[in-house]
């Protein structure tokens, strides 16, 4: 329709024309001395129309030719972008598809075809990966020099990767470095905290740990259940390469949060350190508090290990046989009895005690445990038999071909 509707429009504006033409008998006098020249109106119209046209072109081959180097670099420089977006795309496949030698080589080359920053960044970035995963570290950092003098210190992407590449080659120096410019860029970056509390895992570090896991967890970056694991580690950590007095102990643990004085292997540790330093009976407290709250099979195992003799020994059986009536089947449980009763010289019990653990659930200890009982009984036989057994648990099974 649009176009019918043109095509009326010109032939509607020849007809006009053609009957001004018609119409229209004035003409044009010039005089040049000695010339006098006379021309019709629709001709000088027409021939003034013409030269307008005539310069109008003149002046764009003029301006066409003037711009055209401008245009070839232009042009040149269209390909030469191209190129490297090519081959930064060709570089990435390479990357995903585990090629890293043909990735490291492909980001280079448009790396060298970058103009921009971003670009240049995007393909360093890209062939300093590549290269650290071909373990190719005197490459990687020279990607990550190159970086650093087109950035300085203030490109936030290339710190991060720096201080990850750096973690993973244990260059710990090196990525507390990195990490310390990645937080100046972004102090609140989530995955500088979760980078950095690994770091801190690897250095052993336990009271950087617990306030980078306290960070994250505030932040919902970890789960409950995974700060707890760490801040096990790191409470474990602590208390080995810090021993504590039996006071001190009792402050520090008496100031932990109170969903973390119920991991098992945290009051295993403590009770350990409580034994170490003569300290039985604060060993014992702490694992039947423990044991109260919340029922563990390992840590009453670990009861009937505490060395109490007298009057502490005879409580422990008593309470330790209140446990059995509720956990029947708990073969640490029957194993720690038979070890009290064998501390309070009542064999029989012993005895029977530590054949029901080994009835529940046959381990390596109860067979011990049992063998040495019936040793000091002269039960020869019987004991060579529970010690087979025990060494047969306790070591793997050997197969010749």
């Amino acid at each position: 329709m649009r176009i019918l509707l043109w095509i009326i429009a010109l032939f509607a504006l020849a007809v006009g024309l053609t009957l001004f033409a018609q119409l229209n008998t004035g003409y044009v006098l010039l005089f040049l001395p000695p010339w006098r020249i006379e021309i019709s109106l629709n001709v000088f119209a027409m021939l003034t129309l013409a030269t307008i046209a005539l310069l109008y072109l003149l002046l764009r081959v003029v301006a066409e030719l003037g711009g055209l180097p401008h245009k070839v670099k232009q042009y040149r420089e269209r390909q030469q972008r191209d190129a490297s977006i090519q081959l930064e795309r060709e570089a990435r496949l390479a990357f995903f598809e585990g090629r890293y030698q043909r990735a490291e080589r492909l980001a280079g080359e448009a790396l060298n075809n970058s103009e921009n920053n971003d670009a240049f960044a995007v393909n360093a970035l890209l062939a300093t990966r590549a290269a650290h995963q071909m373990r190719d570290f005197a490459r990687r950092d020279q990607y990550l020099d190159k970086l650093q003098q087109r950035f300085g210190n203030q490109h936030l992407a290339a710190a991060m990767m720096a201080a990850e590449l750096y973690l993973d080659e244990r260059r710990y120096t090196d990525a507390s470095n990195a990490l310390a410019a990645a937080k100046q860029i972004s102090p609140k970056l989530t995955a500088a905290l979760q980078l950095e509390l690994r770091l801190r895992l690897r250095e052993e570090n336990p009271d950087a740990v617990l306030r980078l896991v306290e960070q994250l967890a505030k932040s919902e970056a970890v789960d409950a259940e995974q700060a707890r694991r760490i801040r096990n580690q790191a409470y474990l950590l602590k208390l080995r390469q810090q021993p504590l007095s039996s006071h001190q102990l009792k402050d520090w643990w008496n100031k932990l949060p109170a969903q973390d004085k119920a991991l098992p292997q945290l009051i295993e540790a403590v009770t350990d350190s409580y034994k170490q330093q003569g300290e039985p009976a604060m060993a014992r407290s702490l694992l039947e508090e423990t044991l109260r709250n919340e029922w563990s099979s390992p840590l009453a195992g670990r009861y009937g290990s505490l060395g109490l003799t007298g009057e502490a020994l005879i409580s422990q059986l008593q309470q330790a046989e209140l446990w059995l009536k509720q956990h029947p089947e708990d073969h640490l449980l029957l194993l720690t009895l038979g070890r009290l009763c064998r501390a309070s010289a009542l064999w029989g019990k012993a005895q029977t005690y530590l054949e029901a653990s080994i009835a529940v659930h046959p381990t390596a200890v109860a067979h011990a445990e049992l063998a040495e009982l019936l040793d000091s009984l002269d039960k020869n036989d019987a004991a060579s038999r529970h010690y087979q057994a025990s060494l047969a648990l306790a070591l793997p099974q050997a197969s010749l071909i």
